[in-house]
């Protein structure tokens, strides 16, 4: 859920500044906080999870790819290298 709120406020963000100034432009989210908030309210819990397959995807060979070099090189020098 913070990931999706974080990418609604970089998207908020990036609208209004690209936007032309108008003075008629108002936030949808204030924040961290109501953005949850909001969204909770409009989307339900569903909504607070919308795109997180994405993310999972996106970070699920990174973390495989650290998870296993740590290992081995946890394994490789547990056996190689004594201490005295």
């Amino acid at each position: 859920p913070l990931d999706m709120a974080k990418l609604r406020l970089q998207v908020q963000r990036g609208y209004i500044a690209t936007a032309a100034s108008s003075s008629t432009e108002t936030l949808t989210y204030s924040g961290m906080i109501n953005c949850l908030e909001t969204t909770y309210r409009i989307e339900g819990m569903r909504g607070l999870f919308r795109g997180a397959g994405a993310r999972v995807l996106h970070f699920a060979p990174a973390t495989t790819i650290t998870m296993t070099c740590y290992e081995t090189f946890r394994s490789f020098f547990a056996r190689n290298i004594t201490f005295q």
